[in-house]
């Protein structure tokens, strides 16, 4: 199958100033608990995509993107310089594209989910799903 015939979805930062398109079928997608994907982030896990560099191609705003490589580490945070959310980024060797999962418009197809660096997972973050879930922002508790 070549480029143009591969379903193609979409992803953008907050505010809409860096946007890519990429193939919708994912090689892999790692939720990595390592302590420095967790600081990178600010959340318990970063959700990462991996996909070939020849199935992504940026739109706009590639002006707008910074990167922090995290020394002597293969681990980079890509930003969008006006709102401050996580980008894609190319790997070392450039094959791959990692693309952080939130920021797709598009339901993507993923062939193999993997939980990396668990033994790092905090606490806090440990038997999620059974934590209670709501569509929105509870009530408030009436007192």
């Amino acid at each position: 199958m070549t480029k143009s015939e591969q379903q193609r979805i979409t992803g953008t930062c907050l505010c809409g100033a860096v946007s890519f398109e990429v193939a919708s079928a994912f090689d892999k997608l790692f939720l990595c608990s390592c302590d420095q994907c967790r600081q990178i982030t600010g959340s318990a896990f970063a959700s990462n995509l991996f996909v070939g560099a020849e199935g992504f191609d940026w739109l706009t705003g590639t002006a707008e993107i910074v990167r922090y490589q995290v020394p002597a580490r293969d681990i980079s945070k890509s930003f969008c310089r006006v709102c401050g959310s996580g980008v894609p980024w190319a790997s070392s060797d450039g094959t791959k594209m990692i693309v952080p999962a939130g920021i797709l418009r598009e339901p993507a197809q993923v062939a193999e989910r993997i939980r990396i660096f668990a033994s790092e997972q905090p606490k806090w973050a440990s038997d999620l799903e059974h934590v209670p879930t709501h569509a929105k922002f509870p009530r408030a508790a009436e007192s």
